[in-house]
């Protein structure tokens, strides 16, 4: 009975966490960080890592406005074990700055065994590019 509520609660399942080295930038910017995958209570096979910058508008309602990367693997990630795996992109101007009815978030997905999925949200401002 209590692996079944841990199961649901997903207590002791692998976590993602975005680390970016920034949370605002200008049109033209690259934002870099790195991926920290950490080993839950048991030993899982990780399957892939998605990331997804998503455009979210004031009355709750989004969009997946680019498909950062997606991270093939067949890694085992051993308790107490993290991986790092590292994170580029580029603000191109494609990109409406940030106001206060649009925001900016990465949506990570670290997918491990039977498509169990552990999720980290990071936010991010663009910026008006400044006037040289």
């Amino acid at each position: 009975m209590f692996n079944i509520f841990t199961t649901l609660l997903k207590a002791g399942a692998p976590t993602v966490d975005l680390k970016i080295n920034q949370t605002s930038a200008q049109i033209g910017e690259t934002i870099t960080g790195c991926f920290n995958l950490h080993g839950g209570r048991k030993t899982q096979k990780v399957k892939r890592l998605e990331c997804s910058l998503v455009k979210t508008y004031d009355d709750g309602s989004f969009d997946t406005v680019e498909e950062v990367t997606t991270i093939l693997m067949s890694e085992q990630l051993s308790e107490n074990e993290t991986l790092k795996f590292p994170f580029t992109f580029v603000i191109t101007d494609k990109f409406q700055p940030t106001t206060s009815n649009i925001t900016y978030r990465f949506h990570t997905n670290l997918v491990y065994s039977d498509n169990l999925t552990s999720k980290d949200h990071d936010e991010l401002v663009i910026l008006t590019k400044s006037s040289s």
